[in-house]
């Protein structure tokens, strides 16, 4: 190509870009849902086609460009319109813990393992699945949660007992014993049996996940099956 040709793909690619995104509006990159990120990216390849490729010609890349974005707004409408078109779309958030009980197969949906779920809460500053009261997966990736009133007010008096344990630790995830985490605790198979013995418990089966608190007590989050069993 020559300079000429190419400082003129340049600037067409640029202003359809420009007029394409003040059409298709604007959100903060943290709150774009995946579609929509996924169609910003494909609309940015094919402007940095047009500029770059010499198999690419300048009408066929501002088709695409128009086509991509006149597509995105068209479904942007309807499911601005339409509240089942917009589950389709956009799909909706999942509710993963709900009255401080894990839902596993809303975990299950949204695809995500504990050991994901609880990087998460680390990054909203909750170190313990005790001390959350409902946690919403958003449309676009992002984790909204409730704390218990326990820790809004810390007014509970597990506050006030001498640390065991420098942070709650899943020792049972996806119903299965995690061993490293025990002996990083100092603690073994035996202790972890012995403590599910006391609290009810015969079959680490009927447990989804099991953190050992700061003050050595345990955090219990049964199964979905065998929550209503308990309950009785």
């Amino acid at each position: 190509m020559s300079l000429n040709e190419v400082l003129f793909r340049v600037i067409c690619s640029f202003f359809v870009l420009f007029i394409l995104t003040r059409l298709m509006g604007k959100k903060e990159i943290s709150q774009l849902d995946v579609f929509t990120f996924i169609t910003a990216i494909t609309i940015g390849n094919i402007a940095a086609s047009l500029t770059t490729s010499k198999t690419l010609d300048i009408e066929d890349g501002i088709i695409g460009l128009v086509g991509w974005a006149v597509l995105t707004i068209i479904m942007g409408y309807i499911s601005l319109k339409s509240k089942s078109a917009r589950r389709l779309i956009l799909g909706e958030p999942i509710i993963l813990i709900r009255q401080g009980k894990i839902m596993e197969n809303a975990l299950k949906k949204a695809r995500l393992d504990t050991e994901q779920f609880q990087g998460m809460l680390r990054c909203e500053n909750i170190y313990s699945f005790k001390d959350v009261e409902y946690a919403i997966f958003e449309i676009d990736g992002s984790l909204s949660v409730m704390k218990t009133k326990d820790v809004k007010t810390k007014k509970n008096k597990a506050w006030k007992k001498t640390l065991v344990f420098p942070t709650s630790t899943a020792v049972i995830t996806d119903g299965e014993v995690n061993e490293d985490a025990l002996s990083d605790l100092n603690l073994d198979k035996k202790w972890l049996n012995a403590q599910l013995e006391r609290a009810g418990i015969h079959s680490i089966s009927d447990v989804f996940l099991v953190e050992v608190q700061t003050d050595g007590s345990l955090y219990i989050d049964y199964r979905e099956d065998q929550l209503n069993e308990v309950e009785k």
